[in-house]
């Protein structure tokens, strides 16, 4: 990837009101999505480096009860990443 395409960093909030413990964002991003003692997200707001950015996307859309908002680039952005990764 050149300078020019490279990955933007994301900010993430976490509404942990409404985390159930999936874990899902965990098994899918562990280094962005720590999880507490009781298995519920452990973050509020977060900064994202680039490097990690595609794996808080993901992480975020796997979560059941959509706990996790993503504010950066629109969805259809991260959809074709993924899929031109695949």
């Amino acid at each position: 990837m050149s300078a020019e395409e490279a990955e933007p960093g994301v900010r993430v909030r976490a509404h942990q009101s409404l985390c159930l413990g999936y874990g899902n964002c965990h098994r899918f991003a562990p280094n962005v999505y720590p999880l507490d003692e009781d298995g519920l997200i452990a973050i509020h707001l977060l900064e994202v480096p680039p490097e990690q950015a595609l794996d808080a996307w993901r992480g975020a859309t796997v979560c059941p009860e959509r706990a996790i908002t993503v504010m950066g680039e629109p969805e259809s952005y991260w959809i074709r990443r993924r899929e031109e990764q695949q």
